[in-house]
This record gives C-alpha cells, sequence and structure tokens, in this order.
C-alpha cells in the first residue's frame, strides 16, 4: 500500500455505519474509522484474505452523508479484536464513484470530528 494514503486523516465512526457486500446483501460489519482511501470494520467473523469486495456504506440519517455510499474494497488485513470475540479487518478504497467520493471527503474533514 501506498504510504500516502495511511497519510489520509482517518475519522472515528462517532455511530453505527453499516458495510453491506452488495452481491450477497449481507452485513460485513461496522466501520470503526474511516478515511478516503481505506476503513477499518469490527466484524463478527474473518473474511477471506485478499479478498475483493463491492460494498455500501450505510450512515444513518442526520450523519452529515445521509444515505449510501457505494465503494470497492480490497481486504489488506484482519487480526481478532482483544476480548470481544470480534474480529478487526483493515479494507483499501479500490473504487468509488466521484459524488460518493466528494460526500465522503466532506465527512471525514466535518468539524468537531475525532481522528485516529
Amino acid at each position: 500500500m501506498n504510504k500516502d494514503h495511511r497519510r489520509l486523516r482517518r475519522r472515528k465512526a462517532a455511530y453505527p455505519i453499516t458495510v453491506i457486500d452488495t452481491m450477497t446483501r449481507e452485513p460485513l460489519g461496522t466501520v470503526v474509522d474511516l478515511s478516503e482511501s481505506g476503513l477499518m470494520i469490527v466484524a463478527p467473523a474473518a473474511l477471506c484474505a485478499d479478498a475483493l469486495f463491492q460494498c455500501e456504506l450505510h450512515f444513518p440519517s442526520g450523519s452529515g452523508v445521509d444515505g449510501i455510499l457505494n465503494t470497492g474494497l480490497h481486504e489488506l488485513w484482519s487480526r481478532p479484536e482483544p476480548g470481544s470475540g470480534r474480529v478487526l479487518i483493515g479494507f483499501r478504497i479500490i473504487d468509488i464513484g466521484n459524488d460518493d467520493k466528494l460526500r465522503l471527503r466532506r465527512w471525514v474533514a466535518e468539524p468537531g470530528s475525532e481522528y485516529v
């Protein structure tokens, strides 16, 4: 992964943002933090290593995005979340439309946000 991607600010999710696999319509997990280039989720189980996913990020009403962002994701890593029985999974965003990218950029930069 390009080091510049990791340098982008990652905003903590202060409310549930559900990640849905568009092929199966099943939830993959919930966003922990999110940047313009990637995200970390917490999931009930590990996914296929190095897999590609077409996903929807479901933002709640009043979140500043209000609705769904469509993304292509590449699974980069996973590890157990200590003490929870769940798994933390890191993804790189490999595809996102221009309008959704702008909405995401605005959300990440929103005043008062917490960053990792």
